[in-house]
């Protein structure tokens, strides 16, 4: 077993130095959440979706398909990702801890995009925080 350490601060400075970097150009690229490989499941992609609370939308009423026309790219590079790595796409929409919404957690796992449509295949599960939280923990446990 590989020993690794606790999450600790978030490192923003990569993404601060790409965006120097790129001077105002647009991005041709995505950054991946989680990206972790179990030792049966395979590669596994975790992309997290903050639902705000000025949004009308909830964690459980929000669907990258709802914004498919602004986000496309992003999800559809997602998915190209996670197919060359014959990998599992999980899509993850939360609100932050303490607002209204907090235990709400939706989990999308994506089976089938189409570049117009959106996702096409998915299966979705409504949990909650604490439910999500021991799954995750389960997975990242086994992935150790």
């Amino acid at each position: 077993m590989t020993v690794s350490k606790p999450l600790g601060i978030d490192d923003e400075s990569g993404f601060a130095f790409v965006k120097e970097m790129l001077q105002g150009d647009v991005t041709c690229a995505i950054n991946f959440d989680r990206l972790q490989k179990h030792p049966e499941k395979g590669y596994i992609i975790f992309e997290f979706l903050l639902c705000k609370e000025t949004q009308k939308v909830t964690p459980w009423t929000s669907h990258p398909n709802r914004y498919w026309h602004k986000n496309a790219r992003k999800f559809i590079a997602l998915f190209n990702a996670a197919h060359a790595l014959n990998a599992t796409l999980y899509l993850v929409n939360y609100a932050k801890e303490g607002t209204t919404h907090e235990d709400k957690v939706l989990v999308i796992k994506v089976m089938e995009i189409d570049e117009q449509k959106g996702i096409t295949k998915e299966k979705v599960s409504q949990t909650s925080r604490e439910k999500f939280s021991a799954w995750f923990r389960k997975l990242n446990r086994e992935c150790c």
